[in-house]
């Protein structure tokens, strides 16, 4: 059976109202990013790096970010009454492994967490909140690959707060894995075991009210 040889993949080219692939070519392939490359990279669009990759996540709702700033002002306040580190909301990134960096849509660091130097990216945190998007690939990452990010990089308590069950789901760190110290549904207060005290209303949450 005589071979048929295969034909050269043509790259396309740029046209007017077409991106300029041209000046895509210029940049890194997926997977060969290096983390100073993606360091450099100014935009308002949430861009995390995963091993090479960099993973563009979903432009945020008005529901998601009022969610995100009901979250945010209570778990700062909490966090400021007692000077226990600093509470931010993304975008901020957050290094999870050598080779891993993501931006929680809440993170709390403590104080010896910190890094003296501000303009680099902490060394992991200790509680995470992800606000879950619609999208199939957002709940995947939200509800698999970060909760594995996240116990690998040691961060003891991870709430995921998804507003298509209606519910916030506290995950505690046992070890190396996470288990899960409470689902929480409407009319439900979601209680941390990292922060005795700490607490929020369901309902009011993702209501956003």
């Amino acid at each position: 059976m005589r071979s048929v040889a295969k034909q050269p993949i043509e790259e396309p080219r740029s046209r007017r109202g077409t991106p300029v692939w041209e000046l895509a070519r210029l940049y890194p392939t997926q997977g060969h990013w290096s983390e100073e490359a993606y360091l450099a990279i100014h935009t308002n669009q949430l861009v995390e790096f995963n091993r090479g990759v960099l993973e563009f996540l979903e432009m945020p709702t008005r529901l998601h970010q009022l969610i995100v700033a009901f979250l945010y002002r209570h778990l700062f306040a909490f966090i400021q009454e007692r000077k226990l580190g600093e509470v931010h909301f993304a975008p901020l990134r957050i290094r999870v492994a050598p080779d891993t960096i993501r931006e929680p849509d809440v993170v709390f660091v403590s104080k010896k967490r910190l890094p003296k130097d501000k303009t680099v990216p902490p060394h992991g945190a200790d509680l995470v909140i992800e606000v879950v998007s619609p999208s199939e690939e957002s709940r995947k990452r939200d509800l698999i690959e970060k909760r594995r990010d996240y116990a690998r990089a040691g961060i003891s308590e991870y709430w995921i707060v998804d507003p298509e069950s209606f519910t916030i789901t506290v995950l505690a760190l046992h070890g190396t894995k996470y288990e899960q110290a409470g689902k929480y549904k409407a009319g439900q207060t979601a209680a941390s075991k990292l922060l005795p005290g700490f607490g929020i209303d369901v309902t009011e949450a993702l209501s956003a009210d």
